[in-house]
Order: C-alpha cells, then structure tokens, then sequence
C-alpha cells in the first residue's frame, strides 16, 4: 500500500526518477548542457546546444527498457525489502512479465549495488570468515568440489555493521588477502577462526582467533558469530528462495545480501530510496548477462 499511494501512475515514477537524477536541475547526458527545455508532447527533454533529445532513464539501469518504470519500481520495491529476496517467478507474477524478463530484472538491479558507499573500508573490529554454497555431495566427488567459496567481512557493530562479500571458486591466502586489503583500514582489529588462509593476516592487521576444532566458540570477546549468523541469511535466501544458483552469477546474489544487511536498521522507504544512488552508469545488457547475443 505504501508503494501504490507514492507512486499512483507512471508519471508520479518519472517524476521522481527526474528529481533523483537530477535535482530540479536537467543536465544532459550527451553534452552536460543545462541549458535544455521539456517537450510538450512528450516527456522527454531536448537539448538546446547538441540539439540531442533525452529523458530520466539515459545513463541508467532503465535505459532502452520498454517496461513501465511503475513495473520497475515494484520490483525494486519487492527485492530491496524482503528480508531474503524474491525469486524471479514470483516478481514475473506481481508483474504480468515472462519469467525471463523478471530474472533479467532483478540482475539488473543486484548489479547496481555492486559498488557505492559501501565499497568504504573498514575500521573497528570485524569477523572473517569463508563458507561454502553449493549442491549436495554426491558420487565420486571430493568434498565440496561440486560448491563455490564465499568469504566475507563483517563490522562487528550491532544492526549497523557493513558487511562484504566475494564469491570464488577456491579460498586461500591469495584469493582472501587481497580482498582483505581492499576491505579494510590499516587501523581495523580482525578476527577468525583458525583457517589457515588467515594465518598471514598478523602481518598486517591486529589478528584475534578461536579455535572451532577444539570446541572454542568465544574467548575473551573474540568469535565468530556475526559473520556465521550472516551466511545462515545468505544460505536461506539462495536455498529457499532462489533454490538454484549459478556459480557465474552468485556474486550478484552476495552483493543483493550485503545490500540488504548493510541497510537492516533502514525502513522500507528508506533502502529503497538509497538503492537509486547506484543506478548510473550500471546497465548490464542481456548479453553479457548470459554470454550470449
């Protein structure tokens, strides 16, 4: 309801993509120009200087889309506040879209938020930690040979911690620690388990461990619960919701969960609001979505 009172029809949408992109100040995306003008006709606005015509959803997620930004908008509206996603039959349904533009929606949408604020490093003390995603161990494979790698940091900063998170397909000291480095302030205090991928991280951080093979879960304000709380949301969502997820694309999946758990204290409104700071400059054509034309 909160959704269909604010925005009533497609105009109330352009509108307010207008308002974000611009501020009450049209630019346009050929040349810079702000001298432009308003069609009457249409709502689009025309260039005074490269004589070019343009509208909100040039340099943006929506740009070529034929949807309605309405329909947009919804799906924005649903990903951004369930708290583990919405698959794309459902999003097809609420929409009256095919399946297949729905899930080409909501990539384009994940891909968004894949940098922006909370690319910041981070200080303070923080959990690493890896998990595995994946199918079920089966026949002749060796284990966990058949799922992908997750490592992730989070602040340890109760309902306001950032997290991160990088999908790969093996985790070890040289896949994490560059990660880490990209991550983190010089100044931030790390702990882990005993993982031996973390061993060289007392080089150059503060590096506090447990010990989870010999039972050792918390020490002296030292664990590792956050993070491991936080793959419990991650594993629901890609296995309730989403059900089936492909390695090529489970970093879009991360990045929605980080989004979202970066955002938990937020209202509704509010990460949904925050989501439109990411939307220039992120198109992610079909094509490269799949690797095909």
């Amino acid at each position: 309801m909160d959704f269909y009172q604010r925005f009533v029809n497609e105009d109330a949408c352009i509108d307010y993509l207008e308002e974000k992109q611009w501020h009450g100040q049209p630019v346009c995306p050929h040349c810079g120009s702000v001298t432009v003008y308003r069609c009457k006709s249409r709502r689009i606005f025309k260039c005074s200087d490269c004589t070019k015509q343009f509208s909100a959803r040039i340099g943006t997620i929506f740009e070529e889309s034929r949807l309605p930004l309405q329909k947009w908008f919804l799906a924005i509206w649903l990903l951004t506040s369930h708290k583990k996603g919405v698959s794309s039959i459902q999003i097809a349904k609420h929409l009256g879209v095919t399946q297949k533009s729905a899930w080409h929606m909501l990539h384009r949408i994940r891909y968004a938020v894949n940098s922006g604020s909370f690319d910041k490093p981070m200080d303070g003390i923080v959990e690493i930690d890896e998990t595995y995603v994946g199918g079920k161990h089966r026949g002749n494979l060796r284990h966990n040979e058949n799922k992908a790698m997750v490592i992730g940091i989070v602040e340890k900063n109760k309902n306001k911690g950032r997290i991160r998170a990088m999908a790969t397909k093996t985790a070890d000291a040289t896949v994490a620690l560059p990660f880490i480095r990209a991550s983190l302030k010089q100044q931030a205090k790390v702990q882990t388990d005993e993982s031996k991928i973390y061993h060289r991280v007392k080089r150059e951080w503060q590096h506090d461990t447990v010990n989870h093979a010999k039972g050792e879960y918390a020490r002296m304000g030292v664990t590792t619960n956050t993070i491991e709380g936080a793959w419990m949301h991650l594993k629901a969502s890609l296995d309730v919701i989403y059900i089936g997820v492909s390695p090529k694309h489970l970093q879009r999946y991360c990045d929605e969960f980080c989004y979202r758990y970066s955002t938990r204290d937020m209202k509704d409104s509010e990460r949904f609001e925050l989501w439109f700071d990411f939307i220039r400059g992120k198109r992610l054509m079909y094509k490269n979505l799949t690797g095909r034309a």
